[in-house]
């Protein structure tokens, strides 16, 4: 019997072919320009990227949960907006946040709502959310301008720092842990997955499927509602057509990060990954003075790539895995594609959500 080689059990680790792209690609765009890693350009290509991961890690939910979310984009410019609006009136700041935070969560409970309870195709009805969002951010950006905000603390939130390290840092980090921790560690995570690999399935086996879709929903929301924020407080001012076209940058880092597009697979370290992957390109890019519309179309490579490139290592582990367990078992007249076959979306949705009494009474 053949042992995979210790590289190869490397780069089966979800997440790890990324982290490797990763690291090259800073390590290619260090030898095009020295500037890339000097403190300064560091700080501030991460903090400008920080929005991009908090959207990619929204899609990342709502793909994981079986959805898309096509609105995260322009709803994060609408609440970059309604957080200038605000606070241009007078709110005080913990106001501010909230209605920015508000205005992504009340959208993501919309699109929550039409797609789990009123059974509207998730495409349709965030593509028309998406539309939603830019338009009213042109009306509100007519009506007032949306600049000149003096009050104290809000530029702080993303060009402050505690201990040397930027504010935009910590919100991101304790925003992944709480999903990490949610994903991996309790029961709604496990029934995530699950519904991600086959909603009908997930009824059957009780899960509340509406429930969580509406979840995912509203939590890609909120997410964005807090990239907006944060978008605010780094620009100054809040352009009509912020957001536009971040909704194709978070689903790129979901999906080359390693999220399964199908649905059922990821994590949050694979958002993370392809998130600072893309915010790594973009400003790798810049500074090499590329045009950014070289941005927009690797981007969109990026997303096909990382569909076609995730599928195929998929299937490589997996049919390793089964072709060790046919050997283990003495069942070698049959082919690690056979076993593939016949494990149905039914079984896998058993596995993820029986408790764990259950399944070593099944064994």
């Amino acid at each position: 019997m053949k042992h995979s080689s210790p590289f190869a059990r490397i780069m089966s680790i979800p997440g790890m072919p990324m982290t490797v792209v990763l690291i090259v690609s800073v390590i290619v765009f260090q030898l095009l320009n020295p500037v890339f890693l000097d403190g300064r350009t560091v700080g501030n290509y991460l903090t400008n990227g920080i929005p991009i991961l908090l959207l990619t890690l929204g899609v990342s939910i709502v793909i994981i949960g079986g959805g898309i979310d096509l609105s995260v984009g322009t709803v994060a410019g609408l609440s970059a907006g309604t957080t200038m609006f605000a606070l241009v009136n007078g709110a005080p700041l913990a106001v501010g946040i909230a209605v920015g935070c508000g205005t992504g969560l009340l959208f993501g409970l919309v699109n929550g709502i039409l797609v789990a309870y009123l059974r509207i195709n998730d495409f349709i009805v965030t593509l028309a959310t998406l539309n939603i969002a830019a338009g009213l951010l042109v009306v509100l950006s007519q009506v007032q301008p949306l600049q000149g905000v003096t009050v104290p603390g809000f530029s702080e939130l993303t060009k402050g720092s505690v201990f040397g390290i930027p504010t935009s840092f910590f919100i991101a980090g304790v925003v992944f842990v709480i999903a990490h921790l949610l994903l991996a560690k309790t029961i709604v995570g496990r029934r995530l997955y699950a519904t991600g690999i086959s909603a009908p399935a997930s009824n059957v086996a009780g899960v509340s499927v509406p429930h969580l879709r509406l979840f995912t929903f509203a939590a890609s929301g909120l997410l964005a509602g807090i990239a907006g924020v944060l978008f605010a407080s780094r620009l100054g001012a809040v352009q009509a057509f912020l957001g536009i076209g971040y909704e194709f940058i978070a689903i790129a880092g979901a999906v080359v990060g390693g999220i399964t597009l199908a649905g059922g697979g990821g994590s949050v370290w694979a958002a993370l990954v392809g998130g600072l992957f893309l915010a790594t390109l973009q400003q790798g890019l810049r500074i090499n003075n590329v045009d950014p519309v070289y941005f927009s179309i690797v981007t969109a490579v990026a997303i096909v790539f990382g569909v076609v490139f995730e599928r195929q290592v998929r299937r490589v582990i997996l049919r390793a895995a089964l072709n060790r367990t046919a050997l283990s078992t003495n069942d070698r007249g049959r082919s690690a594609d056979q076993h593939m076959n016949e494990r149905q979306p039914a079984e896998r949705v058993a596995a993820v959500t029986a408790p764990e009494g259950s399944k070593n009474d099944a064994k």
